[in-house]
């Protein structure tokens, strides 16, 4: 049997505040999911990228189309979205995003507990928790990365294990983000769509190249081109041209025919 979860509420500045899990290394996705408050499911996007090591540049090119792009979408279709939770990169850009624009959607946040600080909880130099997310699922681990399977399993269990839309996004990355993204487009049990946001830098952009080029010399992303379920949007194309492109993998989901 898994150890019991420790729910708790984290009070940042400003009076905002956010709902919090911590969770033992034996969890249970459906208890986890429970525990945060959601009883029923609903589209859900997981967000794998950039963090500490994502630079200024990118970040600037790549918040716009975050912003109008991928923070909008989640709020028009009512969907959960899931990403690192700190106060870096991409999930400062999520959780800035939907804090500017008051929007409701859930933003939850992953990361390994012992890598992370918030009020109440301070480990000397680790990571911040950015305040714009309305919840946290801190997991046992000592290292980023440790989080990655509690991400996958709670994306799938969240969306009522096939009933609603689960896709990734990938924007930016590094080693991490490869690996997630790997193990999360090549699974038999669990594999989602992806959409690669082109130009954001590092792995995206590797991954969108290998992609035009239809093959790669490198076995990993070869397996990933294999698999038939990545797509790529360019920044350049814009926030619509990627709302376009969520919306139609949304629309194109077919449920199991258990619950059809």
């Amino acid at each position: 049997m898994p150890l019991k979860n420790k729910r708790f509420v984290i009070p940042f500045d400003e009076g905002r505040a956010a709902f919090a899990v911590q969770v033992p290394r034996r969890f249970d996705p459906v208890a986890v999911g429970r525990a945060l408050g959601f009883d029923r499911p609903r589209p859900t996007i997981y967000v794998t990228g950039g963090a500490s090591a994502m630079s200024p540049e990118d970040m600037a090119t790549t918040r716009n189309i975050v912003e109008k792009g991928l923070v909008r979408f989640a709020e028009e279709q009512n969907a959960i979205v899931i990403d690192g939770g700190t106060e870096a990169g991409i999930p400062i850009l999520l959780g800035d995003g939907r804090r500017k624009f008051r929007y409701n959607f859930p933003l939850i946040g992953i990361a390994p507990l012992e890598k992370v600080r918030y009020p109440g909880h301070s480990e000397g130099d680790d990571a911040p928790l950015n305040s714009g997310h309305s919840h946290f699922v801190l997991t046992a681990g000592d290292e980023f990365g440790d989080e990655s399977e509690m991400i996958t399993l709670l994306t799938h269990t969240l969306s009522g294990r096939g009933q609603y839309p689960a896709i990734g996004v990938l924007i930016n990355g590094g080693k991490i983000a490869r690996e997630e993204v790997y193990v999360r487009t090549t699974g038999e049990k669990i594999a989602f769509p992806l959409v690669v946001l082109e130009g954001t830098g590092r792995f995206a952009d590797l991954l969108a190249n290998a992609l035009y080029a239809g093959s790669s010399e490198d076995e990993q992303l070869q397996e990933i081109i294999n698999t038939g379920r990545v797509q790529t949007v360019s920044i350049n194309e814009g926030a619509d041209a990627l709302r376009l492109r969520l919306t139609a993998l949304f629309k194109a989901h077919r449920p199991p025919a258990s619950v059809v």
